[in-house]
């Protein structure tokens, strides 16, 4: 049989559920949890220093910092070398390899770097733009009924603002999220546009694989770190030693939940996109997909 027909009759027999996503993360995670604390050592250093140099300068200088952008920027990071780590396996997946050769395995490219840029762009406007005006309405409608505004007003608003906006999209984000399996895996030539046409009709399930692998876990990680900040302020922990306690294991814990989505969302890839040859995929030839 040729192989473009095998790999489209093993693509037929897949079918996306919710439970089998997580199921087969959480699988995958426990039989390579090795590879995950190899791939969270410098993200999970990072993230702890971050946080005391953080805590430091507001303690000592009174300085703050919005630690929240890099954060971003550290799990971003872990979350592709996972993605690598599901679909490709252990061969294509080190932070030096994609340092020095890219996702693909080319050398850096300023055109690639751009349309890249682009894309981040665009992602960020088409969600900050209903956000400012959303949030912009809601201070009018306050002004309007004679309540002051202040900085802590102003700042709620912007979190509620976020939320309904985030809230609103999230059909949409979870659908394109596919891209950044893509992404992970070096596909340049592939668009928003295949990606969303690849993934109709799966809107709710690939919404609900995020919630299930999202909400869990993060509920965990919030209600240990809560406890332990309190625990902390009890009996007069020093600042230094409580946030590096404190933030080790709420780091260790993100890093975890963030496997497991991850993990989910590579396989609805897998099952909706396919992984190629070409992509170097870690499954056996006879089964791997176009």
């Amino acid at each position: 049989m040729p192989k473009s027909n095998l790999a489209q009759d093993h693509k037929q027999d897949l079918k996306l559920t919710a439970g089998a996503s997580i199921t087969e993360s959480y699988r995958f995670f426990t039989t390579h949890i090795t590879h995950f604390f190899r791939l969270i050592y410098g993200p999970l250093f990072f993230w702890v220093l971050l946080k005391l140099i953080t805590q430091i300068l507001i303690h000592e200088r009174g300085i703050q910092i919005k630690s929240i952008y890099f954060q971003h920027i550290i799990t971003a990071g872990f979350a592709i070398a996972w993605y690598r780590q599901f679909l490709l396996g252990e061969r294509y997946t080190s932070y030096y390899q994609l340092l020095k050769m890219g996702f693909n395995g080319n050398k850096f490219s300023w055109q690639r770097f751009k349309q890249t840029l682009f894309r981040i762009i665009a992602i960020s406007l088409a969600l900050l733009i209903p956000t400012l005006l959303l949030s912009i309405s809601m201070l009018l409608y306050y002004f309007g009924q004679g309540i002051p505004l202040s900085e802590g007003l102003i700042n709620e608003l912007a979190i509620k603002s976020t939320f309904v906006i985030m809230l609103i999209f999230s059909p949409i984000l979870v659908r394109l999220s596919l891209y950044t399996a893509a992404f992970a895996l070096g596909r340049s030539s592939m668009s928003f546009k295949e990606v969303w046409q690849r993934t109709r009709g799966y809107t709710v399930t690939l919404w609900w694989v995020a919630i299930r692998g999202f909400l869990p876990l993060s509920l965990y990680s919030y209600v240990v770190t809560y406890l332990l900040n309190m625990l902390a302020h009890r009996i007069a922990i020093p600042y230094v030693f409580s946030t590096i306690l404190i933030e080790t294991l709420a780091g260790f814990l993100t890093f975890m939940m963030l496997a497991i989505v991850v993990g989910a969302n590579a396989e609805a890839f897998r099952i909706l996109i396919g992984v190629r040859e070409s992509d170097g995929s870690r499954l056996p030839r006879e089964s791997r997909l176009t």
